[in-house]
């Protein structure tokens, strides 16, 4: 039995001073005896208590020991097992010695991990989401004329939201190709006439954050545009084209969104929420820095953020 497993199969004295290794070296790749310091030998520092205690337990009861741990393994790093050893004495007499096996659960140790770090991360998306929609609720309703108004543009920027969550999703939230998320943010406005956006720019990649950031922004300079600028003419189209520079040492994205053609451009009286959630948001969520310009030729906006080195093609 013991030359047909891989499991790590031991025997120990009563005491659990001695520990004698007599099959398993597909795991640990040794054999024989360990001396009393088998506990620091083998067992991670983290887990040392978590055994000791154990074997206490199971010597105070004289009954079966079991705890999940980590042990030194073949190539010098650390293997996660399951490790159960029964005592073994006479009828009625003390235990003379225990008989056990470990197997080896580091791929479940792995698997375990790697749901709790996507059930915390689901957690902090949702939460993150329903703030972005509380906050685009009361932006949009609050001080309202025309509430039936009103909800179209909240139904509007809910649906930017959602179409965001759609590119994001097929690339399981782990980024987004800019290029998507620009072609997903304008296609409102595209009415069957793709002439009317000049898009350019080079592969590059950004995470969840920032793909929601920037597609709400992009969603909120086409409703201007077509309300105000150069998409309410027929003439009027937009420039959005992007690079990647090197800017204090690290990669950064520099995108320009320029309308052309349009109507003559005034500067507002006042911010609206559109305006507020381009230049604070985008600057918050991109770490970077974001400037609106209203000029008479066509609202232009630089955005400017930082990118990982690997979100950026060579």
């Amino acid at each position: 039995m013991v030359d047909a497993t891989t499991d790590l199969v031991y025997r120990t004295n009563a005491d659990w001073s001695e520990v004698d290794i007599v099959g398993g070296s597909l795991l640990l790749g040794r054999h024989g005896s360990l001396t009393p310091a088998w506990l620091e030998v083998l067992v991670h520092p983290d887990d040392r208590d978590l055994v000791a205690d154990a074997i206490a337990r199971a010597r105070a009861s004289q009954s079966t020991f079991s705890a999940e741990h980590r042990i030194r393994n073949e190539a010098g790093g650390w293997s996660w097992i399951a490790s159960r050893a029964v005592p073994i004495g006479p009828i009625g007499g003390e235990v003379t010695e225990w008989f056990g096996a470990a197997t080896d659960i580091t791929a479940r140790r792995q698997h375990e991990e790697h749901q709790r770090l996507l059930l915390n991360e689901l957690n902090h998306r949702v939460k993150n989401t329903l703030a972005i929609v509380q906050s685009i609720a009361l932006q949009t309703l609050r001080g309202a004329d025309d509430i039936g108004l009103a909800c179209d543009r909240f139904e509007a920027r809910l649906h930017a939201l959602a179409q965001a969550h759609d590119v994001l999703t097929r690339q399981q939230w782990e980024h987004a190709p800019l290029h998507d998320i620009v072609r997903t943010a304008i296609a409102p406005c595209l009415q069957g006439d793709e002439q009317r956006f000049d898009i350019h720019g080079p592969p590059m990649e950004l995470e969840p954050q920032r793909a929601l950031a920037l597609s709400m922004a992009l969603h909120e300079l086409c409703t201007n545009a077509m309300k105000y600028g150069a998409l309410s003419v027929a003439q009027g189209r937009v420039r959005i084209h992007w690079t990647s520079e090197p800017q204090q040492g690290r990669r950064s994205l520099v995108l320009h969104w320029q309308e052309m053609d349009g109507p003559p451009v005034v500067a507002p009286a006042h911010r609206g929420y559109g305006s507020r959630l381009i230049e604070r948001g985008l600057r918050h969520d991109l770490g970077g820095d974001v400037a609106l310009d209203f000029q008479p030729a066509g609202v232009h906006c630089r955005i400017t953020a930082p990118m990982p080195d690997l979100g950026v093609a060579a």
